[in-house]
């Protein structure tokens, strides 16, 4: 499949959390059958729906851009597509996980190890077999830019697990290159709006996580002075930087200027971070784990501090969200 103008978008972006303009999909466990089934909910938290009944885990539902369709991971590595929401109508599409959709919504990005090693593939929704754009051994954490021309992946090269950019556009052998440089395993890249910075964090031998940046061809440490973070992901205007810090047994929500400057953390409810994403360049949605094992799906803003959970009982987890 050589249709690969592809885009990963997490479809977080300029909403108010307080105005219904958006819908909410997640997993919980508070479905029929005790699974983890994929739910929507408005943004306030209100007129929760399961969409789906199957018997395992779902995880990592994506919206299609339009609204239209559903793709989730179940916890057995496979993934499924909702093709009508409303009658939680669902097909399998291949052995995998990570889904998300590609711009134009006829295509899937996903991990697979299918052919031997987990490798970055896109698969259209009609097609039967998928296209394999990774190289290097278990590839994975693959995020697309905005405008569906280069993607960052984690790779296990011979140096190491290293970040690798491929660029769409180039047809050559060369289309794809290593940008990390630091002798860390490094996983869970980032890509800046415009396309020219890249993050993503290095585990030394003690997995002690640093961020580092990838900017004009130079890497720099952002998070030497914290003991250990990880999970970058750049704000949607590229301003600011929002990560993870593991603090003995704790996680917590940290963002910090795109130079590694004003480094702060941000008060979440719900207990330890999980996951998170921006909704725009104040707001992050999260889940997060409490000292019961619960895990609540939340918003905060970054600026005001306001918070508010949004699912709080049993297991709620990887919100996405659609502007209306």
């Amino acid at each position: 499949m050589k249709k690969i103008i592809i885009i990963c978008v997490f479809l977080l972006s300029g909403i108010n959390i307080f105005a219904q303009n958006a819908k909410i999909v997640y997993t919980s466990n508070q479905s029929t059958n005790g699974y983890l089934q994929v739910f929507t909910m408005n943004e306030d938290g209100s007129d929760k729906k399961q969409i789906v009944t199957i018997e395992t885990n779902c995880i990592n539902p994506k919206w299609s851009h339009d609204g239209s369709r559903i793709v989730f991971g179940t916890s057995d590595d496979q993934v499924y597509v909702i093709d009508d929401i409303e009658k939680g109508d669902y097909r399998f599409i291949w052995k995998g996980s990570a889904p998300s959709f590609t711009l134009e919504d006829d295509a899937i990005i996903f991990v697979s190890d299918f052919e031997g090693v987990n490798s970055v593939y896109v698969i259209g929704l009609d097609d039967t077999e998928p296209f394999m754009l990774s190289e290097g051994d278990y590839s994975n954490q693959a995020i697309l830019s905005k405008d569906g021309r280069f993607v960052v992946y984690s790779a296990l090269l011979s140096s190491g697990k290293s970040v690798m950019l491929l660029d769409l556009n180039d047809t050559t052998e060369s289309n794809t290159k290593k940008i990390s440089v630091n002798k860390d395993a490094n996983l869970e890249p980032d890509i800046a709006p415009e396309n020219n910075r890249f993050v993503y964090a290095g585990f030394d031998m003690n997995l002690n996580g640093t961020i580092y940046i990838f900017e004009n061809g130079k890497e720099k440490a952002l998070t030497k002075d914290i003991t250990s973070s990880t999970q970058p992901k750049f704000s949607p205007d590229g301003s600011k930087i929002g990560f993870a810090v593991i603090k003995g047994e704790r996680v917590k929500l940290y963002t910090m200027g795109a130079d590694g400057s004003s480094k702060k953390e941000i008060s979440i409810k719900g207990g330890d971070l999980g996951t998170f994403k921006w909704l725009d360049n104040e707001r992050i949605a999260y889940d997060a784990e409490n000292e019961n094992g619960q895990y609540s799906v939340g918003v905060v803003n970054i600026k005001t501090g306001d918070n508010k959970l949004l699912a709080t009982q049993g297991f709620n987890l990887h919100p996405d969200i659609l502007n209306k």
